[in-house]
């Protein structure tokens, strides 16, 4: 492994590593947009009725989770179908010692989907104002599990080791010193999306960006400095829980990550990070956001999320042996079928702009 990721594999595992990392990263723009908007929600709820009225930001997530959650399972297909490929072993190993402590996944998920209707429905609003307080709980804490959960699977599916001691046992718990670290980095970055998103998405409604209306503040912060301080937060977060998570990585993997592998990665990830909290701090200070300054955030944002999951990957490849898999790789990039992938793709993403450009027109 002495060229930069992905060059130095075989043809077949490169393609398949491309589009796993390309749908990937598209899956983690619509999930910590529920992730992150979840816990936002879930906090905000305790602020009272009348905060929450002059939270344009809760107001947004409330109308537009459910359509989130929506592109989050659908783009999370692609991603979830390249790792069977990749990595089949592995995946299903870890998927059958967790069994159905795994598989629960699938009815929090439903559950949350609907409470997050619920959360915009006529019948809630008619209900005292305590009533949101546990629905946007059970919602954050449903999301939080399946976070928790495919973290869990994941590092269950590189330590080949712990499969016998698991299995035997009869366990369906799996624990690591990396567990939580990791767990929180993917946390905390999702508040750097959100708050880029946000952000779109207020200039995109009329939200005043560039010069705050006077009085309209909760907690004696302004809307953009709300994001400012949820985008802040956030990214810190992720360097706290990113060195923790590196101490717990053996020697040969804190190699791959910072050598000719991850090297180049590792720094525009690190430099991808730095643009957003210098660009939110600028935030912090002016109480505006200005469009150049939002996209050189968003820009920031998208190099620190796709190096993020390169590094995700760069990880695996250096657990696993991933030459190994190089025959069934080859083998599964023979069989048909990219073709009709390519075109469903088309028209699920023509669908989806039709859906929100149908719902601005609406708004």
């Amino acid at each position: 492994m002495t060229e930069v990721f992905p060059l130095g594999f075989p043809p077949a595992t490169c393609f398949y590593l491309v589009l796993l990392v390309a749908t990937l990263v598209l899956h983690m723009v619509f999930m910590h947009y529920v992730l992150a908007g979840a816990a936002y929600l879930a906090f905000g709820r305790f602020m009272g009725p009348k905060r929450c009225a002059v939270c344009g930001w809760q107001a947004i997530l409330i109308d537009w989770l459910p359509f989130a959650t929506g592109l989050a399972i659908t783009a999370g297909v692609a991603p979830l179908l390249f790792v069977q490929i990749l990595y089949q072993r592995e995946f299903y190993t870890a998927n059958l010692l967790l069994s159905h402590r795994w598989m629960a996944i699938l009815p929090v998920l439903i559950v949350c989907f609907y409470l997050l209707y619920v959360q915009k429905s006529a019948w809630i609003t008619r209900r005292a104002w305590f009533w949101r307080i546990p629905v946007a709980g059970v919602v954050f804490a449903g999301f939080a599990f399946i976070a928790f959960s495919w973290t869990e699977n994941h590092l269950l599916s590189l330590d080949a080791a712990a499969w016998p001691e698991l299995y035997g046992s009869g366990s369906f718990r799996y624990t690591s010193s990396g567990l939580l670290p990791r767990l929180g980095i993917w946390f905390f970055a999702a508040f750097t999306t959100l708050a880029v998103e946000l952000a779109w998405q207020g200039r995109l409604l009329g939200m005043k960006l560039v010069q705050p209306p006077p009085g309209v503040a909760v907690m004696g912060l302004s809307a953009v400095r709300r994001l400012s301080l949820t985008a802040t937060s956030g990214g810190l977060g992720v360097l706290a829980c990113g060195t923790a998570y590196a101490w717990t990585l053996p020697g040969e993997t804190t190699r791959a990550l910072t050598g000719p592998l991850g090297g180049a990665w590792l720094v525009a990830a690190v430099a991808g990070l730095a643009v957003q909290l210098a660009a939110w701090a600028w935030v912090a200070v002016q109480n505006r956001f200005p469009l150049p300054l939002l996209i050189t955030a968003t820009a920031g944002c998208l190099v620190s999320l796709t190096s993020g999951v390169v590094l995700r990957e760069v990880v695996r490849v250096s657990t696993v042996d991933i030459k190994a898999l190089a025959v069934a790789h080859a083998e599964a990039a023979t069989i048909g079928g990219l073709p009709v992938f390519l075109l469903f793709a088309a028209v699920n993403a023509a669908a989806i702009v039709w859906c929100i450009r149908t719902a601005a027109r609406a708004v």
